[in-house]
């Protein structure tokens, strides 16, 4: 089918953050470390989406109460999105994401945002990166009740589009794009932000990979 869309991830993708995930990792964890929940391994290299739906089903298990548990997850919340706004101001836009979205505007695409960042936070990078201008719809973390990976994240932004699965292409940086990709079943193409993370995204299965953000102009063309 005809190309109708593009959507993309954020951070590391269409912008250079600078968040503190460090910082907010340990904040998260030490929250749910005061709840009774048990996250004293030294190799835990899980992400804090991942340890924060580890730490809920935890919570559970020991019996704390629906309510309590749904107290935390507004305070963990209020802290990745502190963390987040703190950087907001030093968002940089990733080499020719300018070019590559113009050119993208001018094939008459529609061009969407589904990422994890907050709502707020994602505004303030994208209006000061001077993206914002390009793109049709944005839904950030807490725009949806199921952020990704859940494949449904992305499925809204494509049907805001007007667009299906298979007109679309999904563009991110990491193992939980492509995974989202996959569960949504549209096409994805990593884009290589650092040897380090391309080498996540190859040995997770990723088969199409851009260097720089203008060679994504080639896929579009190809495809219509």
């Amino acid at each position: 089918m005809k190309l109708k869309a593009i959507v993309f991830d954020l951070d590391g993708t269409l912008i250079d953050s600078t968040i503190n995930y460090e910082k907010m990792s340990q904040m998260v964890r030490e929250l749910l470390t005061k709840e009774g929940v048990s996250l004293d391994n030294p190799n835990d290299r899980r992400r804090t989406y991942q340890v924060i739906q580890a730490g809920e089903k935890a919570l559970i298990e020991l019996g704390v109460s629906k309510e309590k548990i749904t107290d935390l997850m507004k305070r963990i919340e209020n802290v990745m999105n502190t963390v987040e706004l703190e950087g907001a101001h030093l968002s940089k836009p990733i080499k020719n994401a300018h070019e590559m979205l113009k050119e993208v505007k001018n094939r008459n695409l529609g061009i969407g945002i589904a990422t994890r960042g907050c709502h707020e936070y994602a505004v303030k990078s994208m209006e000061l990166t001077r993206i914002d201008f390009y793109i049709d719809k944005l839904l950030a973390r807490d725009d949806v009740p199921y952020p990704k990976p859940d494949p449904r994240h992305l499925l809204d932004v494509v049907s805001y589009l007007g667009a299906t699965p298979d007109s679309v292409f999904y563009v991110g940086d990491s193992t939980t794009d492509l995974k989202t990709a996959e569960g949504a079943n549209i096409p994805f193409i990593g884009y290589r932000r650092n040897e380090e993370w391309a080498k996540r995204l190859l040995d997770a299965g990723c088969k199409n990979m851009v260097n720089d953000l203008i060679e994504l102009v080639r896929f579009v063309d190809d495809k219509n």
